[in-house]
């Protein structure tokens, strides 16, 4: 017999996340992809979860507007903003690591899951 147990909650929703978890979660993989020392970390950790909160307002503007084929640019027009405000914090070097690392993840991400 297998058993198999999926991380989302039964319906198919998933569990939405806070703006501080989003944006923890964001921190700890950058910390860790492009090795920030903790000085570093703490501007990116709060980049971060000002973003993380404007995506939340985003969100429900969009679901109350019902305009969802708004969503894919505005929230292009975040990310855009944020990584200007994250490339002076990363400096050169590591901003190139970080985009190179974010382009990995979509690839994964497009491929689907493997197994």
């Amino acid at each position: 017999m297998v058993t198999v147990a999926f991380s989302q909650p039964p319906g198919g929703q998933r569990q939405r996340r806070s703006p501080e978890e989003r944006a923890k979660q964001s921190t700890e993989w950058m910390k860790k992809e492009l090795k920030l020392n903790d000085k570093v970390a703490k501007k990116v950790q709060e980049i971060n979860l000002k973003y993380a909160k404007k995506q939340q307002e985003k969100m429900a503007e969009v679901r109350q507007s019902g305009d969802r084929s708004k969503m894919r640019t505005v929230f292009q027009e975040m990310n855009d903003a944020k990584n200007k405000e994250l490339k002076p914090v990363l400096g050169d070097e590591k901003y190139e690591l970080y985009l190179k690392k974010l382009e990995e993840m979509r690839q994964d991400r497009s491929r689907g899951p493997r197994g």
